[in-house]
């Protein structure tokens, strides 16, 4: 029977060897909590800038992802293409109303590992919000029909073309 060396795989590698864990319920504890904490990052906290813009992609790149908002990989892709040679930088917004500058880093192809940027690496979630940011701001561009049309654009067309003034018909 071999013995194993304990430190065998750390002299080699230079990485210690995998620990064993268990998984149970308990990682559902406070589950519901971290939700709302989430949501709360999401929605209030998290910063996406562009500072040297995005890139323009083709209509049928556009359309493509618009068919498939809900696909996070078909997201994933049409985001990755409007970054290649471009900045992004990632803040949280903290209780004082500073910011705090997570990473800024320059994706340099549409295949990048994101795993090299150490906040991604350490909170993944933020590429799950940049994708949905990136797809919403999709929507907003380009509105699909029958969706209900935003208050401000609704008052220009009740005002176009009548100067204002409503007609009845008897």
């Amino acid at each position: 029977m071999a013995v194993v060396n304990e430190g065998l795989a750390e002299k080699l590698t230079g990485h210690g060897a995998p620990r064993s864990f268990i998984l149970d319920a308990s990682v559902l504890e406070q589950a519901e909590s971290h939700k709302v904490i989430r949501e709360d990052v999401k929605l209030n906290r998290v910063e996406f800038e562009f500072p040297s813009g995005v890139n323009k992609l083709s209509v049928y790149e556009e359309c493509r992802a618009m068919s498939m908002l809900e696909d996070f990989e078909a997201m994933y892709d049409f985001m990755m293409q409007s970054l290649v040679d471009k900045d992004l930088v990632i803040r949280i917004k903290n209780a004082d109303d500073t910011k705090t500058e997570l990473c800024a880093f320059h994706v340099t192809d549409r295949y990048q590992n994101l795993r090299g940027v150490d906040a991604i690496d350490e909170y993944p979630v933020l590429v799950q919000w940049l994708t949905e940011f990136i797809g919403a701001s999709l929507l907003k561009k380009y509105p699909l029909p029958g969706k209900n049309v935003p208050q401000n654009q609704t008052a220009k067309k009740k005002t176009r073309g009548t100067g204002g003034k409503t007609s009845s018909r008897s």
